[in-house]
């Protein structure tokens, strides 16, 4: 699940070999792409909102990754082509493409400091976690186990998309389009490299100057 931050400026992988439609400039491009069967493309971004339901405190120990299954990407990319604003949470990175998959904490776009485990939470103490997870290489499947005790008691809470795992597919050698919001016509991309120094898991493309991206921020409910 996207956070509602940036939901509206992810590109979305199809398995359709058919051109997609455009859609209308009114809809959700979040709403829109995941109607179509579209799955997150390079990065995933997972909000965590996590509440006790007393005062009693828990301890919040440890976010773990739990990779369910890899496998070559295929499909084809379609970015809308707008940009993102910043975050502000507890933030966390998971590069899915480790051999060794871990929830590594960073500082927020804000400039918040990394904090890590143990954290602790009641029905007044809210906690808020994003987990950017990324990958270049694979179609990821995965789920994340959060570690908690409360006084004598302890657990796991395992934490998917519904029923299902978290799905993310690296977009490295994929055939991409992106919409050209003047003509409202798809326009095929060249294939994407990863730029020096830039962040894994980004997709970066070679796009002529004229076309600037815009800001968009999404009201979607996270």
């Amino acid at each position: 699940m996207d956070s509602p931050e940036d939901a509206g400026c992810k590109s979305y992988v199809f398995d359709s070999d058919a051109k997609m439609s455009v859609p209308s400039p009114r809809d959700d491009w979040q709403v829109w792409a995941t109607r179509q069967g579209g799955t997150a493309a390079d990065l995933t971004t997972i909000r965590l909102t996590l509440q006790g339901r007393s005062t009693n405190s828990v301890v919040l120990h440890g976010l773990r990754v739990g990779m369910e299954s890899r496998s070559r990407p295929k499909g084809t990319v379609y970015d809308r082509g707008f940009s993102c604003g910043g975050i502000t949470s507890r933030t966390f990175d998971v590069n899915l493409d480790d051999p060794k998959v871990v929830a590594a904490s960073r500082a927020g776009d804000d400039g918040t400091p990394a904090v890590n485990f143990p954290y602790r939470i009641s029905s007044t103490e809210p906690e808020v976690l994003l987990v950017h997870a990324r990958t270049e290489h694979c179609d990821c499947r995965f789920h994340l186990n959060l570690d908690w005790t409360s006084g004598d008691r302890k657990g796991t809470l395992r934490i998917g998309d519904g029923k299902n795992p978290f799905r993310v597919i690296g977009t490295q050698q994929l055939r991409s389009f992106q919409l050209d919001t003047d003509k409202q016509q798809w326009v095929k991309q060249p294939v994407a490299y990863t730029a020096p120094g830039a962040e894994p898991g980004r997709r970066q493309a070679r796009r002529s100057d004229d076309r600037k991206k815009t800001a968009w921020h999404s009201s979607r409910r996270s």
